[in-house]
C-alpha cells in the first residue's frame, strides 16, 4: 500500500524575555532554528503577544532588576497556559524572589553565571525536543484518527492516490483496482449531482468540505459515510496539491435511527388511531342510537294502540312502518359497511361479477335515497347522455359505492345534489357533487376514521368516518378511478368515478 504523505506539524512559536532579549547575536541565530520568534524586552507587552500568538516556549533570563516584574506575568501564563514550556536562565546569587520562581515548576532552570557562553545551545534543544514532542503528540493522536476512519487521498484531479486498509475492508475493492481511478468509482446513482457540484466548489477553494454521502460498495451494496474533505496547498504558492478525505461509515447509525423514527411514527400512528376510533365509536353509537330510538318508538307506539289500531289514521300508520323499515334499513347498511369493511381489510371479501347497466343501477341507487334527501330538504337530480353503458363488475358493490357518496353528498350539501352519467368508447365517468361547504383535505378523508375537515365540529359531523375508506378499498378492488375535486358550479364537493373500458372485452 502507498505511503501517505498528508501529514505535517505545525509550526514552533518562541518568546524571548529578559536581558537575553538585548543579546542581537543570539536572537539573530535563534530565529533560525524555529519558524516564529518574538522577542520583548517590557513585561508589559507579553499579555499582548499571548493573546495574538500560540506560544510553545518561554526562553529567557530572570535577575534582581526585573524578576519583579516578570515573575507575575510568568505565573499566570502558567495558569492559563500549563502546556507552553518554560525554560529560564537564573542570576542565582541576587535574586530576591527564588522560591517563588521555583515555585513556577518550569521545565528547565540554569545558571546564568555557568550556562551563559551555552545559552543558544539550550535554546537549539529546548526547540527540538519541542518538535519531537509536539510531532508525536500529534502525529500520535492525527494517525489513530485515521486508523479508526476510512482514508483515501487523491490528486487535484481526484485521481485516488493512497486508501487505508479501513477504505479496502469498508468498500470491498482491492488496492489495485483503486489506485489511479477517479473516485466517481464510489459514488452513487442515487446521490444528486449539486452535492457533488458543491463539494468541487469548495474545495477547488481550498475549504474544507462536509456532508452525510452515500457510497456504492464493489459489491453494489450502499454505505452511509459522514465525510470531510481536506485540501492541502503549498505554503508558498498557496497552490492545492492533494486531497485528503475522511470519512466515518453512519449506515448502522442510520438504520438505527431509522427505526427508532418508525417505532416512534408507529407509536404515534397507533395513538392517533386510538383517538380516531374512540371518536368513532362515539359517531357510530349516534349513527345507530337515531334510528333504533326511531324503530322502539314507534313500534311501541303501534303496540300500545293495536285494541284500537283502527282509530289510527292508515296513512298515519303507513307513516310509522316506513319510519321503522327505513331505520332498520339505515342501521343494517352501517353493520353491513363496517363487516365488508373488516372483510376489505383483510382481503377476504370476494366480489360477483356480473354484466349490467350503469344507468339503471344508478337510478336505483338514487331510488332508495329519496327519503334521506327528503329528510334533509336535498334536492337530487340525475343527467346522462345518450349512451346505455354496461359495464362487467359487482354491481351490489357498485351500488355500495354510489351509496356512500351520494349520502355523503346528501348529508354535507346545501340544498342541491347532482349525479351525472357520461360515456364513450374509452371510459364511463359518474360524478356527485353538491353545493356544500366542500372539502380542504382531500387525500386524508379516505383514510379510516378521518372526517372532513369542513365539518370541524362535532355537531356538524354527520356520519361514522368510514364511508369513504369504504369506498376507497371498493374502488380499488373492482379497478375504479376515483378523485374529490371542488365543484366550481355548485360550490361545494365534486366526487369522480371512473371506470376504464379497455379490459371490457365482452361489451
Amino acid at each position: 500500500m502507498m505511503e501517505h504523505y498528508f501529514y505535517k506539524p505545525r509550526h514552533i512559536s518562541a518568546l524571548i524575555i529578559g536581558e537575553i532579549a538585548y543579546d542581537v547575536a543570539f536572537v539573530s541565530a535563534a530565529e533560525t532554528l524555529c519558524d516564529y520568534l518574538h522577542v520583548n524586552a517590557d513585561p508589559l507587552d507579553i499579555d499582548k503577544i499571548t493573546e495574538v500568538n500560540q506560544l510553545d516556549l518561554i526562553f529567557g533570563s530572570l535577575s534582581a532588576s526585573n524578576e519583579h516584574l516578570y515573575l507575575p506575568l510568568l505565573q499566570q501564563l502558567k495558569e492559563y497556559y500549563p502546556l507552553i514550556k518554560i525554560v529560564l536562565f537564573l542570576q542565582t546569587d541576587n535574586l530576591l524572589m527564588l522560591d517563588e520562581i521555583l515555585a513556577l515548576r518550569c521545565d528547565r532552570y540554569l545558571s546564568m553565571k555557568n550556562e551563559q557562553w551555552a545559552v543558544l545551545e539550550h535554546f537549539k534543544q529546548s526547540i527540538k525536543k519541542l518538535n519531537n514532542d509536539i510531532y508525536l503528540a500529534e502525529h500520535h493522536y492525527f494517525q489513530t484518527l485515521l486508523d479508526f476512519s476510512i482514508v483515501s487521498q487523491t490528486d487535484v484531479e481526484g485521481n485516488i492516490t493512497y486508501v487505508n486498509r479501513n477504505f479496502l475492508n469498508t468498500t470491498g475493492y482491492t488496492l489495485k483496482e483503486l489506485i489511479g481511478q477517479n473516485h466517481r468509482i464510489i459514488k452513487h446513482p442515487q446521490t444528486a449531482p449539486e452535492v457533488f457540484t458543491n463539494m468541487w466548489e469548495t474545495i477547488t477553494h481550498g475549504k474544507v468540505w462536509r456532508a452525510q454521502v452515500l457510497n456504492r460498495n464493489a459489491d453494489g451494496s450502499d454505505f452511509w459515510a459522514e465525510t470531510m474533505i481536506i485540501p492541502f496547498k503549498d505554503e508558498k504558492s498557496g497552490k492545492i496539491l492533494q486531497y485528503l478525505a475522511i470519512r466515518h461509515d453512519i449506515t448502522e447509525f442510520l438504520q438505527k435511527e431509522y427505526f427508532a423514527n418508525e417505532i416512534k411514527r408507529k407509536a404515534q400512528e397507533q395513538e392517533e388511531l386510538s383517538e380516531a376510533k374512540d371518536a368513532f365509536l362515539v359517531l357510530f353509537t349516534h349513527e345507530l342510537k337515531t334510528p333504533l330510538n326511531a324503530i322502539l318508538n314507534f313500534s311501541q307506539y303501534l303496540y300500545k294502540h293495536m285494541p284500537h289500531i283502527d282509530e289510527i289514521p292508515k296513512s298515519k300508520r303507513i307513516y310509522l312502518l316506513e319510519q321503522i323499515y327505513k331505520s332498520a334499513s339505515s342501521m343494517l347498511e352501517n353493520v353491513t359497511n363496517i363487516l365488508d369493511l373488516s372483510k376489505l381489510r383483510h382481503q377476504k371479501l370476494h366480489y360477483n361479477l356480473t354484466l349490467f347497466n350503469v344507468k339503471e343501477a344508478i337510478l336505483d341507487v338514487i331510488e332508495k335515497h329519496n327519503a334521506l334527501a327528503l329528510d334533509y330538504k336535498r334536492m337530487l337530480f340525475f343527467q346522462s347522455n345518450e349512451s346505455d353503458p354496461y359495464i362487467t363488475s359487482d354491481e351490489y358493490r357498485f351500488k355500495q359505492i354510489l351509496s356512500n357518496v351520494i349520502s355523503n353528498s346528501i348529508k354535507y350539501g346545501r340544498s342541491i345534489v347532482e349525479i351525472s352519467l357520461t360515456a364513450d368508447n374509452e371510459k364511463i365517468e359518474i360524478i356527485v357533487q353538491d353545493d356544500g361547504k366542500g372539502i380542504q383535505d382531500k387525500e386524508e378523508v379516505f383514510a379510516l376514521y378521518t372526517q372532513s375537515s369542513s365539518a370541524p365540529s362535532s355537531v356538524e359531523k354527520k356520519g361514522t368516518g368510514i364511508g369513504l375508506h369504504f369506498v376507497k378499498l371498493l374502488c380499488e378492488g373492482l379497478n375504479f378511478e376515483y378523485k374529490i375535486e371542488d365543484s366550481p358550479p355548485l360550490g361545494g364537493a365534486k366526487f369522480i368515478l371512473t371506470k376504464r373500458l379497455k379490459e371490457q372485452k365482452n361489451v
